[in-house]
């Protein structure tokens, strides 16, 4: 979450090893946030819609769906990639 540059390391001898460290902007992250709570809102609505969970089911599997979303959002590398893809796919579309 720090804006810190890229890193590089390189090494030669024929063979080039190369790694690099992505940062996440201000503006990725307020559109991590808002898909976050879009997810949450919708999730909590259709587990309440579930008939057969009454009061102690729903929450608890609120909780674990919650849960598996804050982490895969938050803190998934794999899964913000994906995010930010389909952002740009979406905005790409010829309208």
């Amino acid at each position: 979450m720090a804006n810190e540059p890229a890193r590089e390391e390189l090494t030669g001898n024929g063979t080039f090893t190369a790694r690099a460290q992505i940062i996440r902007g201000a503006i990725s992250w307020s559109y991590f946030y808002i898909f976050l709570g879009f997810a949450l809102s919708i999730e909590g609505t259709v587990i309440q819609m579930i008939v057969p969970l009454l009061f102690p089911c729903n929450i608890l599997l609120f909780l674990v769906v919650g849960g598996i979303t804050v982490y895969l959002v938050l803190f998934s590398g794999w899964f913000q990639g994906k995010l930010i893809g389909w952002k740009n796919w979406y905005e790409n579309i010829p309208r």
